[in-house]
């Protein structure tokens, strides 16, 4: 169950709960909401497996462009080689073959800077969404258990007040029949 079905819950307890009379707070039942603060944590390393499995992520997007850098420049060792087989003017051949590493090499570079770029953002804004998920989940959640211990003081006060108002009863029938 996701962390938003968890939340959509939690916020269903609430709709559903009771109004304590004379009272503009709600009864909840606070068993139910701890199992569904439980399966929140539960559930919460989830979203940091998604976070790490990003970053893994990032780290083959590197590799990948590294072994492509890698194929380019030995694809133009390879094409130079060739050049320099295949003309009689080797001087001219070699000058070709430089030209062709350099720009296998500068291809390459920009390859791995644009993977470290892409790499980079998507970690960060992975970092920012688990961080965010955490932060708006636990404030919900700490908002909830204020709000249900408030209900719940507010229902003990209510409580206290009518066994005193039932003890003063008592006590003024007893002292009327003596």
């Amino acid at each position: 169950m996701s962390i938003e079905n968890l939340l959509d819950e939690i916020e269903d307890v609430l709709d559903n709960s009771k109004n304590v009379m004379f009272s503009s707070k709600v009864s909840v039942d606070a068993d139910e909401l701890r199992e569904i603060i439980k399966d929140i944590r539960l559930n919460m390393p989830d979203e940091l497996t998604k976070a790490r499995k990003i970053a893994t992520e990032r780290k083959d997007i590197l590799d990948t462009a590294q072994n492509t850098a890698d194929g380019i420049i030995e694809e133009a060792h390879k094409q130079a080689a060739e050049i320099i087989s295949e003309h009689a003017i080797t001087k001219g051949a070699e000058e070709n073959a430089a030209e062709i590493i350099q720009e296998a090499r500068t291809q390459a570079t920009e390859i791995l800077e644009q993977a470290r770029g892409n790499a980079s953002e998507i970690t960060e804004q992975a970092r920012k969404w688990a961080t965010d998920l955490r932060t708006n989940a636990g404030r919900y959640v700490e908002n909830i258990v204020i709000t249900a211990d408030e209900a719940l003081t507010a229902s003990v006060n209510e409580i206290r007040k009518a066994r005193m108002s039932l003890r003063k009863e008592a006590q003024n029938f007893d002292n009327a029949n003596e």
